[in-house]
């Protein structure tokens, strides 16, 4: 269990508060019943936390989350709240002892609990009130430069006049604070209980990285991860969003699944380099995209080319033309290149992206943007299809 401590509420404080919280199946206090799977506090206060269940109990464990949340609430500088339950099939059921009463607990409120993993969820095909179009960026390998897109992106399209928000959704590398000058910033709360994204750059901005220890890695398992993902989209106040750009972690896992099965997404752009080693897995990445039924945008070359600030000649560092051709090999679009310009990477490392303020990377994301308009115009989300491993 990762513990982040915060300069406001201690997770001391909260755990201390919770040792008057009983679990109904072991009878010990919550802290010690190897059910407080996670227990996160911000710097400004807010808590998450994270309740191990089995799909046998939900109905208790739904009781039991309503009175962690109240008894949490209820701690002296403590923020938002989100309390939420996660299934681990390894864990097998706690044994209730007989001598022990169960508590009782306050009626859960009306939601509905979350269905165990590998199960249709009711939260699939789930929509943001008051957002449009759902675009994860994502990338079968790491270390292309998703995240630079992906905020590069969101500003240019921001300039075209849309009303944009970005969640970093890489829960284990949250890269936005950086990258947005936004590291101190701490999310505020709504009255009812919902969090406020970070607005900087005319976006709207949330990241694990502004409720946790940015030094601190997260060590957690897949269900906690989606849990957190789930709730970062649900409970976050996004206001009125014609677009919502999910940055998400490299690979084909846990993440990219719970949005493509959980979310109503309106499609997915693919970032690669034009090296070798690179595109021979953005083959698996248009393949999940595929089987989960979610609409592929196109394929961004990032790093495309080196150009001589001097010279202005390009040396193609990477290789040339890789992502183009193997667009054409999967008949996806090829949405365009961005080149590897030192200002690109200077704008990611100093928080003021160089599409923003640079001239000429502004125009090549301008470029992009408009693309990828283009290729939502003509994409219809479908729903999200419950997939089935054999």
């Amino acid at each position: 269990m990762r513990l982040f401590k915060s300069n406001s509420v201690t997770v001391d404080e909260v755990e201390k508060a919770l040792m008057k919280v009983l679990d109904p199946h072991s009878g010990k206090p919550l802290p010690s019943s190897q059910r407080l799977d996670s227990l996160v506090v911000s710097p400004g206060g807010d808590v998450f936390a994270a309740l191990t269940a089995t799909p046998d109990t939900l109905k208790d464990d739904e009781r039991l989350r309503y009175e962690v949340e109240q008894v949490i609430q209820s701690v002296r500088k403590v923020g938002a709240v989100n309390v939420v339950l996660t299934s681990h099939s390894e864990h097998p059921k706690p044994s209730q002892p007989k001598s022990q009463p169960v508590p009782k607990a306050p009626p859960a409120r009306k939601s509905s609990p979350p269905s165990p993993p590998g199960a249709q969820s009711a939260a699939a095909n789930l929509t943001i009130p008051g957002v449009g179009a759902m675009i994860a960026v994502a990338s079968a390998k790491g270390g292309v430069g998703k995240s630079t897109v992906a905020i590069n992106l969101a500003i240019a399209l921001s300039k075209l006049g849309l009303r944009v928000g970005v969640l970093d959704a890489d829960v284990y590398g949250p890269s936005l604070p950086t990258m947005t000058d936004t590291v101190e910033a701490n999310p505020s709360s709504t009255p009812s209980g919902k969090l406020k994204p970070i607005e900087a750059m005319g976006l709207k901005l949330m990241s694990i990285g502004y409720v946790s220890d940015i030094d601190a890695p997260m060590v957690w398992r897949g269900p906690v991860v989606m849990s957190a993902l789930t709730q970062m989209m649900k409970d976050v106040d996004w206001g009125e969003l014609d677009v919502l750009i999910l940055d998400t972690p490299p690979g084909t896992g846990d993440v990219q699944l719970t949005l493509a099965q959980r979310m109503k997404l309106s499609g997915a752009i693919i970032v690669s380099t034009p090296q070798e080693v690179a595109l021979a897995d953005v083959r698996r990445g248009v393949a999940m995209f595929r089987k989960t039924e979610v609409p592929v945008l196109g394929l961004v070359e990032n790093m495309a080319w080196f150009e001589d600030p001097v010279s202005q000649n390009r040396t193609y560092l990477f290789g040339e033309g890789g992502a183009r051709r193997m667009a054409e090999v999967l008949e996806i679009p090829f949405l365009g290149e961005v080149p590897l310009v030192q200002k690109i990477r200077e704008g990611g490392d100093s928080g003021q992206p160089a599409a923003a303020e640079d001239v000429a990377s502004a125009e090549v994301f301008r470029t992009l943007a408009e693309g990828v308009l283009e290729r939502l115009s003509k994409s219809e989300s479908k729903p999200a299809p419950e997939i089935i491993f054999e």
